[in-house]
């Protein structure tokens, strides 16, 4: 722990709201911002690639999953599979001509339409049995895209993906992937930061830690 908080006091609704109402907080946030922006110029491509890449990758996804598991309270031992709907299918509609801004959108519309299908039916079951219940969607995905070559190219085979373009530009380096990961990454954390604060994500932290104690304070679990 790096600082206590005691003695610093927020005297109006405004700066308790406030993303990072410590001044430590925006420091450090300030701090590791400008680490992560001048990566490229001190450390060596491979680094970039094999770990610093994975880092901004795995952590865009996690925070998808900590909404779910950390914000609903709800145990989801399916989610790599909705995260490879997600990337097989943007990757198919780009291959169709999409832009890929676009094909973002409709991959991630792809899985959750069918992380909706399946997620009907454990509508009824809650706890270790939602869990459980979740691993059908995990399996039956593992199985579709190892054995259907239209969607994954085969068990040997690998899928071209199309060069990157944004907003119309090819991004062929690898810093420049490196920081469309990273420009995606803050949005997507800065978004999560904010559904919290909202009605939505108050209602998700109600039903996380009660749900029948947040049916009777008005909140619909069931939706």
């Amino acid at each position: 722990m790096f600082y206590r908080a005691a003695g610093i006091r927020h005297v109006s609704y405004l700066q308790t709201r406030q993303l990072w109402p410590l001044p430590f907080d925006r420091a450090l946030l300030a701090f590791i911002a400008l680490l992560f922006v001048s990566a490229p110029l001190w450390v060596s491509p491979l680094v970039l690639n094999t770990y610093l890449m994975p880092w901004l990758l795995w952590t865009s996804a996690a925070l998808g999953l900590n909404l779910l598991m950390g914000g609903a309270g709800q145990v989801h031992l399916g989610y790599g599979a909705v995260m490879g709907i997600g990337a097989y299918g943007s990757v198919h509609i780009m291959r169709a001509g999409v832009p890929f801004e676009l094909a973002l959108l409709l991959g991630g519309l792809l899985a959750a339409v069918i992380g909706t299908i399946f997620g009907a039916a454990a509508l009824r079951v809650k706890g270790l049995y939602l869990a459980v219940s979740t691993l059908a969607l995990q399996y039956l995905t593992d199985f579709v895209i190892l054995h259907v070559p239209k969607i994954s190219g085969g068990t040997q085979a690998s899928l071209q993906v199309p060069t990157l373009r944004l907003l119309g530009q090819p991004v062929t380096s690898d810093t420049g992937v490196y920081f469309v990961a990273l420009a995606f990454c803050a949005v997507l954390t800065i978004f999560m930061l904010n559904v919290k604060r909202t009605s939505f994500g108050r209602a998700l932290a109600a039903v996380r830690e009660k749900d029948y104690a947040a049916e009777i304070l008005g909140v619909s679990a069931f939706r």
